[in-house]
């Protein structure tokens, strides 16, 4: 018997949310580079520089654009 907790969770799952910078837009498509190096096409294109945030193949807006910075404590 499976878990019924994740048999309804399954039903909605969660949106896949990321930040990435703008390589290019191009005809209603911005293709972006995410931290890893890999490069995604999303949908839209309203932002044509900087970085983004993505949730589920769509840019949403205009993401602060940081460095990274690690620190050992």
């Amino acid at each position: 018997m499976s878990n019924i907790y994740q048999r309804l969770t399954n039903l909605n799952p969660k949106p896949q949310r990321a930040v990435a910078t703008v390589v290019s837009t191009s005809n209603g498509t911005t293709t972006v580079q995410h931290a890893d190096g890999s490069y995604q096409v999303v949908l839209g294109d309203s932002i044509t520089s900087g970085k983004v945030y993505i949730i589920d193949g769509q840019v949403q807006g205009q993401a602060a654009d940081l460095t990274y910075t690690e620190m050992e404590v």
